[in-house]
């Protein structure tokens, strides 16, 4: 199992950016075609892109303006990354620049944090401009899925562990 980890510095306020994430009417606007959240220990989270797939979980932990834990999987079986079976951290602070987001992704295998580090790399840059007055506009993902570790094998990655 790895970690992926990511950090950057966005140029608004926290409260802002904590709306991003915990607002559905926001998350469509940089992550997916639709978003459902319930930002309290338990609450679900979901989002669907528009090729179909779907991501779940429940929020575990969630300090307005400050953090969101939540667990994180995909509906789609063959993926082999069940919903609830990883956890996403993601904490904010207060910087000179604006805002410090730090998101870690915690059990994912080998070869699907590789995968999972180039689509939290691209929607947090997406996230970045809808901070400002800027719109994200199509997500060129949208044609994309995550690939089954049968698909992978299939292209010579190796999946164990």
């Amino acid at each position: 199992m790895r970690l992926v980890v990511k950090e950057v510095t966005i140029d608004a306020p926290v409260t802002l950016v904590y709306q991003l994430l915990t607002d559905p009417a926001h998350l469509v606007r940089w992550l997916a075609d639709e978003a459902d959240i319930e930002p309290r220990p338990g609450g679900l989270v979901r989002w669907r892109h528009a090729n179909g797939d779907v991501c779940t979980g429940r929020v575990v932990e969630a300090v307005p303006s400050r953090r969101l834990v939540f667990t994180y999987g995909w509906a789609r079986p063959e993926v082999q990354i069940p919903p609830g079976s990883t956890t996403v951290e993601i904490d904010l602070a207060v910087t000179p620049d604006g805002t410090r987001l730090r998101l870690t992704h915690h059990g994912l295998a080998d070869h699907m944090a590789d995968i999972h580090s180039g689509g939290w790399a691209h929607y947090l840059s997406r996230l970045v401009t809808a901070t400002g007055a800027g719109d994200p506009g199509p997500d060129p993902f949208v044609d994309q899925r995550v690939p089954t570790p049968a698909e992978l094998r299939g292209l010579g990655v190796r999946c164990d562990g």
